[in-house]
């Protein structure tokens, strides 16, 4: 009875300190976090170049989580409801070996661009990329949701993405991920008539498209099917779908 009682006063007081970590990490990341926004809207010392800063404050912002992320294997599993009412978009697969945070550097005006840490876990590390700024523009995609293919014993990943090249001009897309010797890797598992990809993506134009389309790139698990939508040769997207099924080694292009 003593050693049950020790016991669960020990899982306690790890899983209490965990908390109290992973409280001090989110405020610590929310306080980097919120650097972005003072100097993109807040800043008023003309003597002080905003974009520089604007830029370092992204990149100071990325590092940072990319270190709390390889650092604190349990991060991979934190809610961190702060940065994601900040705006921070964090997403994980189900099962809980991969999660992308990514978030909109405010360095643009109608076209936006985004920065984004990959975090994954491969036997019992955890592992995280950044690729901070390096030129004016760099454009990285805001990647979305993540949706889980297993087969033969391995495991893929379906994120979505979008790019936003003005207030009218988008790309949507998703990529497939695969978590190989410690590194996440693109996988060439879509076959098209030009050869085999990691990707599909699509442009249209918003200005044109109907409010009440959904032109959101989409994946059923149950099916293991990829739906695109079809988008008009003068650029709307459509109710339409262009559909890739999962056939034991690829996903190709069937009749919808």
């Amino acid at each position: 009875m003593k050693k049950v009682i020790l016991v669960c006063v020990l899982f306690l007081s790890v899983n209490g300190l965990f908390a109290q970590t992973t409280k001090r990490i989110e405020a610590d990341l929310l306080k980097s976090f919120k650097k972005i926004d003072y100097w993109r809207w807040n800043n008023k010392d003309t003597t002080i170049n905003n974009i520089d800063s604007l830029f370092e404050a992204n990149n100071r912002f990325g590092r940072k989580l990319q270190n709390y992320a390889s650092k604190y294997p349990y991060t991979i599993y934190a809610p961190f409801h702060s940065l994601i009412k900040n705006d921070v978009d964090i997403n994980t697969s189900s099962d809980n070996l991969l999660r992308v945070y990514s978030w909109d550097t405010e360095t643009g005006g109608t076209m936006h661009f985004f920065q984004n840490v990959f975090q994954y876990k491969e036997r019992a590390k955890v592992y995280a990329s950044f690729t901070p700024y390096k030129v004016e523009g760099d454009d990285q995609p805001n990647y979305r949701k993540i949706y889980t293919l297993t087969s033969n014993g391995t495991s893929y990943y379906l994120v979505t993405f979008l790019t936003i090249g003005s207030s009218k001009d988008i790309v949507k897309g998703l990529e497939i991920f695969q978590i190989k010797k410690d590194t996440l890797v693109g996988t060439k598992l879509i076959k098209t008539k030009n050869g085999l990809t990691n990707e599909l993506f699509y442009y249209y134009d918003l200005s044109k498209t109907d409010d009440d389309i959904d032109a959101d790139i989409k994946y059923d698990s149950v099916k293991s099917i990829i739906y695109m939508p079809l988008v008009t040769q003068h650029n709307r997207a459509t109710k339409k779908y262009i559909t890739y099924k999962f056939t034991g080694k690829y996903f190709e292009k069937v009749k919808s």
